[in-house]
């Protein structure tokens, strides 16, 4: 570890024990845990930016950055809503940015694992940091079961050492993959980010999930060398993708959309990786750079954009108290910058062109379009399922974020507390515009990262669509401005007169007159009912002038009614069966304790590592994955 990375780590943890000690002055607590992370932070921007390893800058990056933003954010954010409790979160948030750096930065290892179960802790932390809430509590015992089970699995697979590489993989891909969200081990997501403060849920979402991927890399490198593992996560990326836009579209609350959204982007970051390991198994390299290089471009893309996004989502709560986007509408005048950081970011995160969402899912298009040119039977198949699956999914994103769009920023007012929305302060819009320029700076930057990573025998084959791409955006900017500079010259040039078009009857619009964010997507949810299997509420109208009308549904989560629901009853029934054997007789109790000490002796015959000239455990699995 370098100097600069043990000064930015102890400035990191000086800055959340100072804070802590402040006790109930929030304004100190502001200046010491806010002011040493943004500084710890801005350190390790300045050395990030000259590292010539692309893979720490592709998961150091996102950190800083939306670290920087989240930590700008929070003093307005947490204004009157964690009074007196600041140095509490001030000490996990830093904790938790320590905790995160730290892991990009340590071998594995047992060391590893207890940093990783420090960013767990003090993450749940601030998932429960509004504990007074029932939401808030079941959403923060999820998020810790999910965070030690993961940790558990870690802790087995490091004890198996190299007995049973089998089970080591698959235990390694199931506790890295909670972190992640993958397919059915996602289900934290939806629960978890609502609860938690915006800038929190920005953090997690944005720096701290994409780890999941460096601790697979890190902590079993042969894993990404399989092909049945470029198969696997194949499946789960097709699976995560689409499930996650699915789900997300037909959702009424903003940030729980926008955690759905993230499970998507997971989704399309382990499909990335799946086919660059499929590529790798058929000896196309250039498959396996785009797909890569693909893959880790978007890492960087989500996490600006997805930070953005939920820094807005935390701006329209502070402006309304409410995240219903079925009660919102028009905000666009109270939030402007707001409204404009969200709607870019938007088109971003669908994978609009030019924006830098594109970027990397346009490298994933051709690596999968490389494989329907040269693969055959299963990578054809997979490579052209990749295809489609990416259109539908960007379809269906775009989509889901233009209701957004329109429910929360478009038309008039759907409820009082739309129409008595407040604006919010300059820090927080300034913390979203910050990470709105990177986004839109990384069209340009990220042609030199995938310059870093590419190397020179493919260098203008993965740069070449980026630089076309980086040119349609300069092209657009100025068509841009020379659009608002001839609407402002017209403007001047004529008087401005109101005159009342025919409407229908009616003299303005209304709020009844435009639809609400669950009647914008209902086709499409009605359409993909099946699978969504949405839980509908109806009020009919009855008589000429009705009293009462109303519409609601619920999109409950895929993986808790498939999985972990049955499985949850299946363990209650079976403990309540088991719990008979507490019937107080002696000879039972030592009946067990024998049959446990019997068992423990045959697991440890069967599962003692053999000696590799002196060298156990990962030492001899390194030794075997160099052979």
């Amino acid at each position: 570890m370098s100097l600069i990375n043990a000064i930015v780590l102890s400035l990191l943890v000086g800055s959340a024990f100072v804070s802590l000690l402040q006790g109930r002055f929030d304004r100190l607590a502001n200046v010491f845990g806010a002011g040493g992370c943004i500084a710890a932070l801005l350190l390790k921007l300045f050395i990030t930016a000259f590292s010539s390893d692309p893979l720490q800058i592709c998961f150091q990056l996102p950190i800083t950055l939306v670290g920087i933003a989240a930590a700008w954010h929070s003093i307005g954010y947490m204004k009157d809503h964690g009074t007196h409790r600041m140095s509490l979160y001030w000490f996990l948030f830093d904790l938790t940015i320590f905790a995160m750096l730290s892991v990009t930065m340590l071998p594995k290892g047992f060391t590893f694992l207890l940093i990783w179960e420090l960013m767990g802790l003090a993450s749940f932390g601030l998932v429960a940091f509004d504990w007074s809430k029932d939401q808030v509590r079941k959403a923060s015992w999820v998020y810790l079961l999910a965070c030690e089970a993961g940790g558990l699995l870690l802790v087995w697979v490091l004890g198996m050492g190299n007995s049973f590489m089998a089970a080591a993989t698959v235990g390694t891909i199931i506790a890295f993959g909670l972190k992640c969200g993958f397919p059915l081990l996602h289900v934290w997501l939806p629960e978890a980010h609502p609860a938690a403060p915006a800038p929190v849920s920005a953090v997690m979402s944005a720096a701290m999930i994409p780890l999941g991927f460096y601790g697979i890399a890190a902590w079993a490198p042969w894993v990404i060398t399989l092909p049945a593992v470029g198969w696997v996560a194949f499946a789960a990326g097709l699976t995560g993708m689409l499930g996650g836009i699915f789900f997300g579209a037909g959702q009424s609350d903003l940030k729980r959309l926008l955690a759905y959204s993230s499970v998507e982007n997971i989704g399309i970051i382990t499909l990335a990786f799946g086919l660059a390991v499929l590529g790798k198994s058929i000896n196309n390299d250039l498959m396996m750079l785009l797909a890569a290089a693909g893959g880790m471009l978007h890492i960087i893309n989500h996490a600006l954009l997805k930070g953005a996004l939920f820094l807005c989502a935390g701006s329209v709560y502070k402006s309304m108290h409410t995240l219903d986007m079925d009660v919102m509408g028009g905000l666009i005048r109270k939030l402007p910058n707001t409204g404009l950081v969200f709607t870019l970011s938007g088109m971003g995160i669908s994978g609009l062109p030019p924006f830098c969402g594109f970027t990397g899912e346009l490298l994933i298009y051709m690596a999968a379009f490389q494989g329907i040119a040269y693969g055959t039977g299963g990578i054809f198949a997979a490579s052209a399922a990749a295809v489609i699956a990416l259109a539908l999914t960007g379809g269906m994103a775009a989509a889901a974020f233009a209701k957004t769009i329109s429910a929360v920023f478009a038309g008039e007012p759907r409820s009082e507390a739309a129409a008595n929305a407040h604006p919010v302060s300059l820090g927080m819009v300034g913390a979203q515009v910050f990470l709105l320029f990177f986004s839109l700076l990384m069209i340009f930057g990220g042609i030199g990262l995938v310059g870093k990573f590419a190397g020179s025998k493919y260098n203008n084959m993965l740069m070449l669509p980026l630089v076309y791409n980086a040119i349609f955006a300069l092209v657009l900017i100025w068509l841009t401005i020379i659009f608002m500079w001839y609407r402002k010259k017209l403007r001047k040039r004529r008087a401005d007169a109101e005159n009342l078009t025919w409407d229908c009857g009616f003299a303005e619009p209304t709020a009844r007159m435009q639809y609400t964010a669950t009647a914008f997507i209902q086709p499409l949810a009605d359409l993909f009912n099946g699978v969504l299997q949405q839980k509908k509420s109806i009020v009919p109208v009855h008589g000429y002038f009705p009293k009462e009308a109303k519409f609601t549904t619920e999109t409950p989560d895929g993986g808790s009614r498939w999985l972990w629901e049955p499985l949850f009853s299946a363990a209650s029934f079976v403990s309540g069966k088991v719990k008979r054997l507490q019937s107080g007789f002696l000879h039972i109790y030592i009946l067990i304790m024998i049959v446990t000490i019997l068992l423990m002796l045959a697991w440890s015959l069967l599962s003692r590592p053999a000696a590799d000239n002196g060298r156990t455990g990962y030492a001899a699995t390194e030794k075997a994955v160099e052979k």
